[in-house]
């Protein structure tokens, strides 16, 4: 059937923005086929809630409307208006008309995005008032009776209070259609023919709005939920799929035995929910359909599918018989779908995940759907996509039982991406404000989980990092109740909320748990779970009030001041601290001031976020105020002279906080000795724990051999009569973490080595460290950091902190004579080499202790960044790293040494690049100890850049994890050329970036090529543009629209001003006066954009390409959205259009015969202008008036000195005269000049 015509609609229209209906259930039929042509038909079951409802508006882009009928009636008239037919500018457009694309995409990018087709009810359907009551049930549309005629009827009737019922006619909408362009709603992950990749489908997620309505007509928005049925028909074989890429038939097989067991390979069909049918078309064998049903209200977002040669991983035989048994009914089955040959990565990567899903069922709610899978494809973002009872991940994030360092963060992936399918897909956000209260749940739980599979340590060391990180990030930024309605502004709002939100659910719980004793917050989550699931909770609508609500009911107090300073308001605070004991009042007098109102405003710029500074300028969107006081109840915990911890909750109300705390210790001061700690280690080894002393941690290498085999530095006596002389052990502010909060606490630095040795929380621990690491290099400090790294006592999180702290004592100030690289070479040697006198020899690689793995990358690490005092790696360094990379043996190790390797090659390069500035040649040539240095130093730098080249190569023939050898290696070289050690040429990292290699290799080719002078290369940067909207990867062209946007900011931040090239002459030209202009463009988003409108909007190559790019067919709306930002950054927005008007050509004339003459048009341009011809007037002839006879009206006027140019007709003979009135008839075209 032909489309059928359709009109355009406004969407300022009063019809499209009314909607009196509620839908009900969907029915959707796709044929999908692999040519990436996909037709089928969408049945909407509609209930109006209002007589006259006069339209039916829907979301339908990229799509082609062949019929629409509403209840078998063809509607009254249908408008469409899809986005992408706006998409072209005229011929002669240009990059600055990048504001007119804006305009007309407008609707189509906000969220909800505006409707795109409007269907008009039919005259004669009349919308009336049933005498029944229309029921919506799973097995379809009933009716009963309006009023109950007996008991049954009456519970019946009460029965269907909270069912979807309909008091007027209900509407069945049918729409036929087929899409043409589906990009934004599903990726075919295919190849060319013989490239051994497994063609698969999958629908994408993401903040995009309107992304599913680009695949079929719905209701494109979170707030339309309701049941779903849908009919999929695809490829039956993977052969079929080929064929119907490259249009051959069934009888096209290869003979080939290996290619027919490919091609013979079943499509599996990933479809969550309740699976209602599976058949094999009868007509065409090549075809098969599966029909499933979502008996749960979902909105459209949260409908997907994959479609593939999957195999399937049933993770529920990890389950454990004793939950089996507590789950019995509730215990969902779980699944994995991954590509052929990846099974034991996904039985390893999925297995905690089993535990995950049962973990929440028991103690929260059941799984509100039918199943749960996991879907693993190729070229997808690294953000999973959530749909009802489906994940979609990418196959980035398997990893074989060798690989240990992604473990983790994999894992949390995964259980966030379980957890939102109740918080996210079942439970939403009633507005979008709401956001966070939803997202912070789902992420809450989901570290609740991780802390019962990883120990309370992993637990606590973590939230202290990420309250560390939210401290630096939260600053100019809008709050989190504001940021949930800007998700679709840039990626990293969604990043920052999903950071934040969990924090502050985690502090609150810890207020709340203070305050009555117990947390509250997983449980008061579970109950809104289960709500839902029984239905009570109205819409499965979760709001921020709802959620305050309930917490009070638990406290018996408001949190309103609460929310409106960590939801509602935005910032952390900032604490500055002091203290002394006054002996007379035997207290301990504090000072805690706030000073997060005193930040500067006009810091730079951060190249790494300036993309989204420059989103939130388009969009308006600014910073919330910055809140000069933040109130509520801290905890101080003081350790006294006795060793007894005392915490005493102050309350902070103002900006400077004053308290005199309590001093509860009344006798003389027990300071223990070195002599006592021995006799109370060893009493502890038959006492209680309990009773045991703490002194413990950080006792180790105490014999006198060791001290002076490790060049230990202990306590002075000044130091210990100083030490004995406090009051107190030391002083821990919010010691039960209830604040995000920078603290800075004004203690000696024995005081921080006491809580480092005795506190057993490992965040009192970390604070220690951070807080030593900050103080002067001397061996004392180095070596108290040495002993608590080589405490295996110690979590390992605080022992890598160490390792990275005694860089600062790797120096000879102060007299530490590089104590601190001495520390660690010492320490490495000691944990992971074998010495034979003189001789070091490193053992072969043993993993199996992975915390002794991530200490030895730490020591790696470190080593790498000690410099001298002149800020020059010394060469024992670069040697060290050299020697351990060379003779890497794994062999003997069950685990990958990709990182670990990865960890050496970074590190060498580090110390290579801090390398000194070499004198010039002239200046060198009497001075044979610099030419013998600087000759040993190139020829360690040439074997360094072998011993590189070699771990890049070794990918070529054996592959390493991710190929991580090669990324690794390629990045470093590139650092390594911009420094001038090593020339490596664009083509040397551009051949990797070639489609067909691994999509993590290419975009690290990209960004290396990025990261360089990417707009001195004109064919390199007309090809990078090229790929961000070519590429058949949303990964890849994910990747590098980042890769492209940090350009851009490095430019606009001055960071890549062209310089002179490497090699060339050594003047260098600097503009004096362009200082300020240079910290003005790194202060503000306007400096910035504006110099870099100035350096790159007469770029011709970009300009060309960008606008290739935007004109390019297949660009889905991400694509395109991201163009138009790079062309806002980049020029002026300019209206104009060129006219093209055709060059006036002379006549010629032919002489057919028979009294007929043929004009016709010339080749000829006619290049002179044509002399009009002009009469002689009197001067004392009077002025002529024009007579116009336009049709029938008739408009007299004095000429005016336009007419003046029109020819004049001779002037007859006599005396001058007034002339005749003059009648003139003009006609354009077919009708007249005057017709109204």
């Amino acid at each position: 059937m032909d489309a059928m015509e359709v009109d355009q609609i406004t969407h300022a229209s009063p019809v499209v923005r009314s909607r009196h209906y509620q839908l009900i259930n969907q029915k959707v039929n796709l044929d999908i086929g692999f040519d990436q042509h996909i037709k089928g038909t969408s049945h909407l079951t509609i209930f109006p809630e209002h007589p006259d409802v006069k339209a039916i508006v829907l979301n339908a882009r990229q799509c082609r409307i062949k019929n629409v009928t509403i209840n078998g009636r063809k509607p009254d008239s249908i408008a469409y208006a899809d986005p992408c037919d706006t998409l072209t500018l005229h011929t002669n457009a240009s990059v600055r008309q990048h504001h007119v694309l804006q305009e007309k995409l407008g609707p189509a990018l906000i969220s909800p995005p505006e409707p795109e087709l409007v269907i008009i009810l039919p005259p004669d359907l009349k919308i009336e008032r049933n005498d029944e009551i229309v029921v919506q049930t799973a097995s379809g549309v009933k009716g009963t009776t309006l009023e109950p005629t007996n008991t049954n009827d009456a519970e019946a009737a009460e029965a269907l209070a909270d069912t979807a019922v309909s008091r007027y006619t209900p509407l069945d909408v049918f729409i036929e259609f087929d899409s043409i362009h589906t990009r934004d709603a599903l990726h075919f992950a295919t190849g060319p023919p013989g490239s051994g990749r497994w063609p698969h489908v999958y629908s994408r997620g993401g903040f995009l709005p309107g992304r599913t309505s680009s695949l079929f007509p719905c209701m494109d928005s979170l707030y339309y939920r309701c049941t779903w049925e849908i009919s999929i028909t695809g490829p039956r074989t993977v052969g079929d799929a080929l064929r119907q890429m490259t249009g051959g038939s069934r009888s096209d097989q290869d003979s080939n035995k290996d290619s027919h067991a490919y091609e013979a390979k079943e499509m599996v069909f990933v479809c969550p929910g309740e699976i209602t049918d599976d058949v094999v078309n009868k007509t065409d064998p090549s075809r098969r359909t599966l029909s499933y049903a979502i008996t749960q209200n979902v909105s459209a977002q949260h409908v997907g599918f994959a479609i593939g040669p999957f195999e399937k991983v049933d993770l529920a035989t990890f389950r454990d018989a004793d939950k089996l048994e507590l789950l019995q009914e509730n215990a969902a089955p779980i699944v994995a779908y991954c590509l052929p040959g990846r099974r034991a990565e996904v039985e390893n990567t999925c297995l905690p995940t089993t535990d995950a899903l049962d973990h929440f069922a028991i103690t929260h709610a059941p799984y509100p759907f039918t199943s749960f899978s996991y879907c693993f494809v190729d070229d997808h973002p690294d953000r999973p996509a959530s749909f009802a009872g489906l994940a979609v991940c990418n196959t980035r994030l398997l990893y074989p039982e060798a690989v240990i360092d992604s473990a983790q963060e994999v894992t949390r992936t995964l259980v966030q991406a379980l957890t939102t399918q109740w918080l996210g897909v079942h439970i939403i956000p009633k507005q979008p404000e709401d956001t966070w209260v939803v997202l912070g749940s789902a992420m809450f739980l989901a570290e609740l989980f991780m802390k019962d599979l990883c120990g309370n340590n992993e637990h606590r060391f973590r939230m202290k990092q990420v309250s560390d990180r939210i401290c630096k990030l939260d600053r100019q930024r809008p709050s989190i109740w504001d940021m949930g309605a800007l998700l679709h502004v840039d990626p990293t709002e969604f990043e920052f909320l999903a950071l934040k939100s969990p924090l502050v659910l985690y502090i609150l719980d810890r207020r709340i748990a203070k305050t009555i004793g117990s947390p509250k917050i997983s449980i008061n989550i579970g109950k809104f779970m289960s709500k839902a699931r029984n239905e009570d909770l109205k819409d499965n609508l979760l709001s921020t009030q709802d959620f305050c609500r309930m917490t009070e009911k638990v406290l018996h107090a408001s949190v309103d001041d609460f929310i409106n300073q960590w939801v509602k308001g935005a910032g952390c605070p900032r604490f500055t601290a002091e203290q002394r004991f006054n002996k007379k009042k035997l207290v301990i007098e504090m000072t805690i001031r706030q000073s997060q109102a005193e930040d500067p405003t006009d810091i730079d710029l951060d190249p790494e976020a300036f993309m989204r500074d420059v989103r939130e300028e388009v969009h308006g969107v600014w910073a919330a105020p910055a809140q000069h006081v933040f109130t509520g109840a801290m905890t101080i915990r003081i350790h006294e002279a006795d060793g007894t911890p005392y915490e005493h909750i102050i309350e902070i109300k103002e900006a400077v906080t004053k308290v005199e705390v309590p001093y509860n210790t009344k006798y003389k001061r027990l300071k223990r000795s070195k002599k006592q700690r021995a006799r109370n280690a060893a009493r502890a080894e038959n006492d209680d724990e309990q009773e045991a002393l703490v002194y413990c941690l950080g006792d180790v290498l105490q014999s006198e051999e060791e001290i002076a085999a490790w060049r230990i530095t202990e306590w002075s006596e000044e130091d210990e009569q100083l030490m004995n002389s406090e009051s107190y052990e030391w002083i821990r502010l919010d010691a039960d973490f209830e604040w995000v909060s920078s603290t800075t606490l004004r203690m000696p630095g024995h005081m921080y080595a006491s809580q480092l040795q005795q506190d057993r929380d490992v965040a009192a621990q970390l604070i220690s460290i951070q807080a030593i690491a900050q103080y002067n290099a001397g061996r004392l400090i180095s070596s108290i950091l040495l002993r608590t790294m080589m405490d295996q006592r110690y979590f390992h999180g605080i022992r890598t902190a160490a390792a990275q702290a005694l860089v600062r004592h790797a120096s000879n100030k102060n007299g530490a004579d590089m104590i601190g690289l001495f520390h660690l070479r010492k320490a490495f040697e000691e944990l992971h080499c074998t010495v034979d006198g003189d001789t070091i020899m490193t053992r072969p690689n043993d993993f199996s202790d992975q915390l002794a793995y991530f200490v030895k990358c730490a020591i790696i690490d470190a080593i790498s960044k000690v410099r001298d005092d002149e800020g020059v790696a010394p060469r024992s360094v670069k040697e060290f790293l050299l020697d351990k990379l060379k003779f890497n043996d794994n062999s003997q190790n069950e685990f990958s040494d990709a990182h670990y390797v990865s960890t050496l090659l970074k590190g060498l390069t580090n110390a290579l690049l801090a390398r000194g500035k070499k004198p010039a040649e002239e200046d060198m040539e009497d001075d044979l100890e610099q030419l013998t240095y600087w000759a040993q130093e190139e020829a360690l730098e040439r074997t360094c850049l072998e011993e590189i080249d070699r771990y890049r190569r070794m990918d070529e023939w054996t592959s390493s994890y991710q190929n991580l050898y090669s990324r690794t290696a390629l990045e470093c070289q590139a650092r390594l050329t911009r420094a001038g050690i090593g020339h490596f040429s664009s083509l040397h990292f551009l051949q990797y970036a070639r489609p067909g290699n691994y999509d993590m290799l290419r975009c690290s080719a990209f960004d290396i090529l990025a990261s360089a002078d990417l707009f001195s290369h004109g064919q390199i940067l007309q090809m990078f543009v090229h790929h961000m909207v070519a590429s058949a990867s949303p990964y890849v062209r994910e990747r590098l629209t980042g890769a492209f946007g940090k350009a851009l900011a490095r430019r606009a931040l001055g960071y890549n001003k062209p310089a002179a090239a490497v090699g060339g002459s050594d003047a260098l030209m600097v503009d004096i006066g362009a200082q300020e202009t240079d910290q003005a463009r790194r202060n503000s988003v306007e400096g910035a954009v504006k110099a870099l409108k100035r350096e790159l909007g007469e770029h011709h190559t970009l300009r060309t390409a960008l606008w290739e790019a935007l004109n390019y067919p297949e660009a889905g709306y991400e694509d395109v959205r991201a163009m138009m930002e790079f062309c806002q950054m980049l020029y002026m927005a300019e209206d104009e259009g060129r006219l093209s008007l055709p060059l006036p050509r002379y006549w010629k004339m032919e002489v057919v015969g028979k009294g007929k003459v043929k004009f016709s048009r010339s080749s000829n341009v006619r290049s002179k202008k044509l002399e009009q011809w002009k009469g002689k007037v009197s001067s004392q002839a009077a002025k002529p008036k024009l007579m116009l006879s336009l049709g029938k009206r008739q408009s007299t006027s004095a000429a005016s000195p336009s007419a003046q140019n029109t020819p004049t007709p001779p002037p007859q003979a006599g005396p001058a005269t007034s002339g005749p009135s003059m009648k003139l008839k003009l006609k354009v075209g077919r009708s007249s000049v005057g017709k109204q």
